[in-house]
């Protein structure tokens, strides 16, 4: 017997935490019953409806590293019929669906899959996987400014945070903008955005380019490609059930 989120989870519907969210809102179905509360366990092998669509029992697991452009839900859906990261993946033979969410308007680096176990292991705050970005800022961003993301900023009032590394990498006088790259470990919503507004640095654009040691640097905006076996593999290695491990 597994809980219910688990089993649509492994069967590469969604995430657990977005099965956890069906099942509240009281969009799945057990062997034709309606389930809305959490908690209730089934066996492996019952009929699951989901939005009046059957979730398959085995499907193949796929992941995806995607260039994400800027201007892009991270959702597969959108009830005003903007564009969705769901639009880029139209053609592929399996379901699959974001692994975290970036911004409406940031672009860059994202996971897409349909292993609902995989998806819950990578956005578990436990495991504080590293995500790199560069920002494009308007004016002179001083050393100060950049050290000061690096000692730690609040966000959300009271909310101390700091980016593992924070470099300024140009400035270019004819435009009057600088570009930063800086790595957090951590993923509140607007995170990267709080932290530089705390530091008095004003954003104009921001991209994702790496989460991990996974990098789009060589990924076109909105093209995406295979994660490899071994790609897959190096993420549950970077940590185990308790403690973080590092290269």
């Amino acid at each position: 017997m597994e809980r219910l989120q688990k089993i649509i989870a492994s069967r590469g519907y969604c995430s657990r935490r977005q099965a956890e969210y069906l099942i509240s809102q009281g969009r799945v179905k057990v062997n034709g019953v309606l389930i809305n509360e959490l908690g209730k366990s089934f066996e492996n092998n019952v009929e699951i409806i989901i939005d009046n669509k059957i979730v398959k029992k085995e499907v193949d697991k796929v992941y995806y590293l995607f260039n994400k452009p800027r201007l892009v839900l991270t959702t597969m859906k959108d009830p005003k019929g903007r564009p969705t990261v769901a639009d880029y993946f139209k053609n592929t033979k399996e379901r699959v669906f974001p692994v975290g969410r970036l911004d409406y308007d940031v672009s860059g680096a994202l996971l897409m899959t349909n292993d609902g176990e995989f998806a819950n292991f990578v956005m578990h705050p436990r495991y504080e996987f590293r995500k790199t970005y560069q920002a494009l800022c308007k004016g002179s961003v001083s050393k100060t400014q950049v050290k000061e993301l690096i000692k730690g900023v609040i966000i959300d009032d009271d909310y101390k945070t700091k980016a593992i590394y924070a470099n300024l990498i140009k400035y270019d006088p004819k435009f009057d903008e600088s570009i930063i790259e800086l790595t957090i470990a951590e993923g509140k919503k607007h995170h990267v955005k709080k932290m530089l507004i705390a530091a008095d640095i004003y954003l104009k654009k921001l991209k994702r380019t790496q989460i991990e040691f996974l990098e789009v640097n060589d990924l076109e905006v909105g093209s995406f490609r295979t994660l490899k076996p071994h790609e897959v593999k190096q993420f549950y290695g970077l940590y185990n059930s308790t403690s973080k491990k590092r290269s």
